[in-house]
């Protein structure tokens, strides 16, 4: 009985907190939906007097969640987002709302965590002292606030890995396409087409190169684009390559011959290089594992018979 009238007012106590805790969360959920409504209908409004169709503002009424999010987050410089906007793009991420999701998933990804840990703090408080558990969370913000990043330089670093063991079999098909009579442009649509299963980053890279290409953007200006884009130095060296050739009026076909054996033979030294490499990283878990493995089995049988002995 006494048990039960102790445990009691802890009872009651967690229960109140609860209850409070799910008010001013819903609370919140109220507010932050009335002041979305309102933006909303403000830029309904707004689109309206500026000729929008209804099918148009319905589409975009229907768009990410995130960046509808990001929308009303106060954003960095001008600066700030073209840095984040062009690492995006590296990584693959071309959505014109992508600097906007990224920046509302870095704020989901500070608050949901914390969010948890205070719903499990009294559970967590029995097992945990209160300076562990404070630790816990600026982990846990910290891992939020650069966590983001972090995947996204990850993204960015395995796509040019993509674009660069793709890179010698591209100007291998570009030469081909050149010789057999195609222009440079259509051989680059070309090869993006035959590259599209092996290396979808690669021609994704090619396609905005063509489409800029249509636009009217200047050659050069978008073959730096494209090597900007998958971050490779032999892309710009083919860029700064084309645009001499272009301008001494030399022949492209062996232009680009020259370059794709140039290619192919840093290919292969890149292979050779990690061959070589190998034996060094080997030796690592040659002397943890394998030499106190072969140790143990040399001196066992010694150590047996001195053991016996004494």
């Amino acid at each position: 009985m006494d048990f039960f009238s102790s445990s009691l007012p802890i009872n009651v106590t967690l229960i109140v907190s609860v209850c409070f805790m799910g008010m001013s969360l819903m609370l919140c959920f109220i507010a932050v939906k009335n002041a979305l409504q309102h933006n909303a209908l403000l830029d309904r409004r707004i689109k309206e007097s500026a000729g929008d169709s209804a099918a148009d503002i319905e589409d975009k009424k229907n768009g990410n969640l995130l960046e509808h999010l990001g929308q009303h987050l106060t954003l960095p410089d001008a600066e700030e987002i073209s840095k984040v906007r062009y690492l995006l793009s590296q990584a693959g991420y071309f959505s014109p709302g992508a600097v906007k999701t990224y920046f509302a998933i870095r704020l989901l990804a500070i608050i949901i965590p914390q969010f948890i840990l205070l719903l499990s703090w009294g559970y967590l408080s029995r097992q945990y002292s209160p300076s562990v558990m404070l630790f816990g969370a600026a982990l846990l913000m910290v891992a939020g606030l650069f966590g983001p990043q972090l995947w996204v330089r990850k993204r960015k670093t395995k796509r040019t890995l993509s674009c660069r063991e793709g890179f010698p079999d591209m100007m291998d098909l570009l030469v081909a396409c050149i010789e057999a009579g195609l222009g440079l442009d259509a051989a680059m649509i070309r090869v993006g087409d035959e590259l599209g299963r092996r290396y979808p980053a690669l021609k994704v890279a090619l396609d905005l190169m063509n489409l800029e290409l249509r636009a009217g953007r200047d050659r050069h200006e978008a073959l730096m684009n494209f090597a900007k884009r998958i971050d490779l130095e032999e892309a710009k060296a083919l860029a700064v390559m084309l645009k001499q050739s272009e301008e001494m009026g030399s022949s492209l076909g062996s232009a680009l011959r020259t370059f794709s054996e140039d290619m192919r033979g840093k290919r292969m030294l890149r292979a050779e290089e990690k061959a070589l490499a190998l034996s060094a990283k080997l030796t690592v878990p040659l002397i943890v594992f394998i030499f106190p493995t072969i140790m143990v089995m040399l001196l066992l049988p010694a150590g047996i018979r001195l053991a016996g002995a004494f």
